[in-house]
């Protein structure tokens, strides 16, 4: 708690020093050139890192006008600036209003999450699981308590292991896979991309042994679980188990010669041609991003999608109870959500991520 308050005092210090520092130096006229700047180095830095945890916090910040709560503070904030006067400020606050009236409508998740959740159950889950399959692929969700930076709200299943109840569903979901795999005379291997974890709700239990333990009690033998803790979104997860399933050589990487003259060349390599079949399970918001990043690598995938927040799959969007009219937090929250998968999206497609981008 001291280190956390110290480190806010330091960070508070070395602001204003800053600030001071530009209002001193800087002619004003330049400030504003000099944020575009900035910002356009943020942006450059979370493009090309993603896995920088700088990078991750600064977009996080940086992207919060982009989200339906964060653009309609900063609507409310500019009406501020009136003092108060209605008349003037009437455009911005029926803005904010709207926004918020409109995404915290339970009628609006649904319709947001039908658009994306209803192919993915319709078409994804139709696939038939082969015999063939390597591996049973678990994504994590972020949510276990490990880092406070990408925690947004963890609700775990009990105090003992710590998991939480979405990563636990899936684990189930898993063992279930594993088990209809064993019928036919299949063992694929279960690998749980959770992430870095650090420790969960009991001192000296981390994540790898409460995953192992839950998967173990499951019925699934320890020497058929793998826990992956290099990836922390489905691009990494992705490169991460190939390299797990097929070694260095299943990943591709570039290959340089140091010339006489002292220069760097790239030598033509070609691309691992290895098809890995594997069945992917995920939340269904993400699946079909997950699905297209995975095939992009050199998996044959089979997609199983959990956590649905729609069940009215086949029967269309029915209004359901005259709540589903009155906002609440809880739609707010699944409206963001897709809201973010939408940014995800971008920014996989424009990094050429994905297999088929206009699928998706």
């Amino acid at each position: 708690m001291y280190e956390l308050l110290t480190q806010i005092i330091i960070l508070v210090g070395v602001f204003f020093l800053i600030r001071f520092l530009f209002w001193t130096l800087i002619p004003r006229a330049y400030l504003g050139w000099l944020g575009i700047v900035v910002l356009l180095l943020i942006m450059a830095m979370v493009f090309l890192s993603p896995d920088n945890r700088t990078a991750g916090i600064l977009w996080g910040i940086l992207s919060f006008p982009l989200r339906p709560l964060g653009l309609s503070l900063i609507l409310m904030g500019y009406a501020l600036r009136w003092g108060g006067k209605i008349a003037v400020a009437r455009p911005q606050i029926l803005a904010a209003f709207l926004i918020l009236l409109i995404t915290s409508l339970p009628l609006t998740a649904y319709f947001l999450t039908a658009q994306t959740e209803q192919r993915s159950a319709l078409e994804l889950s139709q696939r038939p699981v082969t015999s063939d399959v390597e591996a049973i692929v678990v994504l994590g969700d972020g949510t276990l308590p490990s880092d406070p930076v990408y925690r947004i709200r963890t609700q775990l299943s009990n105090a003992a292991n710590g998991l939480s109840v979405a990563l636990e569903s899936r684990l189930t979901f898993a063992a279930q896979l594993y088990s209809a795999q064993s019928c036919v005379s299949n063992c694929p291997l279960i690998i749980v991309s959770a992430g870095p974890q650090a420790l969960l709700a009991r001192p000296g239990v981390t994540a790898t042994d409460a995953i192992n333990a839950f998967l173990g009690r499951m019925g699934v033998p320890a020497e058929q679980i793998i826990i992956d803790t290099e990836g922390f979104d489905p691009r990494s997860s992705a490169l991460s188990i190939r390299r797990i399933l097929l070694g260095e050589s299943g990943v591709d990487c570039s290959i340089y010669s140091v010339c006489d003259d002292g220069s760097i060349q790239e030598l033509p390599t070609t691309r691992s041609t290895v098809v890995v079949p594997v069945v992917l399970v995920a939340p269904a918001i993400l699946i079909r991003r997950a699905t297209s990043t995975f095939t992009d690598v050199g998996f044959n995938v089979v997609a199983r999608p959990t956590d649905f927040y729609v069940f009215q799959i086949q029967g269309g969007l029915r209004l359901a109870a005259l709540t589903d009219l009155i906002p609440n937090a809880e739609a707010l929250a699944i409206t963001t959500r897709v809201i973010d998968e939408y940014f995800a999206w971008m920014y996989y497609f424009m990094r050429g991520w994905l297999t088929d981008p206009l699928s998706v």
